[in-house]
């Protein structure tokens, strides 16, 4: 399990790193580990890569997906707001959007959301309705940053 084994990951970097592909992103929890990266440059290397990483740490296992995206919602007002992450994920759920990944730092000034690719701009539009409401002018300001990958 990842959380036992010292470096575990480190070494998972380490690889992406000596392979020259960049981490977008990088969510993990006790015993798992999510590894946001460009899909173009990452096709190169995807056999070599997953067999290093193999070697490096043997994983109990690998799932690889594709076609996602990552938006972060940014704002000062969200650490002192209670409900806003309730909000964010109900307009999202009220515009039938699936969350593959959720991450706040411990901040609390932003809070990233991976959706399906093909979700991205729907979500823009749902987050973008329910933060910019007047009930909700304490928030801001908020900034929505996107990047498919």
């Amino acid at each position: 399990m990842m959380n036992s084994e010292v470096g575990f990951c480190r070494k998972v970097l380490q690889v992406f790193e000596d392979n020259g592909v960049s981490i977008e992103h990088m969510p993990s929890g006790i015993d798992t580990m999510s590894i946001f990266v460009n899909k173009d440059v990452f096709e190169e290397k995807e056999q070599k890569i997953l067999a290093d990483i193999h070697k490096a740490v043997n994983p109990d296992h690998i799932e690889l997906e594709s076609n996602l995206a990552l938006i972060a919602v940014v704002g000062r007002g969200m650490k002192s707001t209670r409900g806003t992450a309730g909000r964010i994920f109900s307009a999202l759920a009220h515009a039938h959007i699936n969350v593959k990944m959720i991450d706040q730092g411990s901040s609390e000034l932003n809070i990233i959301i991976g959706v399906r690719h093909d979700d991205f701009k729907n979500a823009i539009r749902a987050l973008y309705e329910i933060l910019s409401l007047p009930r909700y002018k304490n928030l801001y300001p908020f900034v929505f940053i996107g990047l498919p990958l």
